[in-house]
């Protein structure tokens, strides 16, 4: 384990993986135009089932975000208090 600023970072960074991603996804669902490479012109716009699939996987990461960040968050309490305790 590290000291209370790297899980603190960890946990930082991770709030903000997970925010940019659930972000990314609501973007993706709603459609955005500037959001994923498939609306070049050649290609043509995304189906149903790409946007379904595309936000639903974003949506899990940034669960999977979520997770680690009150896992860094669990670690940031116990090392503030095992300096405490020393």
């Amino acid at each position: 384990m590290c000291n209370p600023v790297g899980c603190t970072f960890c946990a930082l960074l991770s709030g903000f993986g997970a925010f940019f991603m659930f972000l990314l996804g609501i973007c993706i669902s709603n459609n955005y135009e500037f959001v994923g490479e498939w609306y070049s012109p050649p290609v043509g716009s995304p189906s149903e089932a790409q946007i379904k699939k595309g936000a639903t996987s974003c949506f899990i990461t940034g669960g999977i975000y979520i997770g680690f960040t009150v896992m860094a968050a669990v670690c940031v309490c116990y090392q503030n208090k095992k300096l405490k305790r020393s």
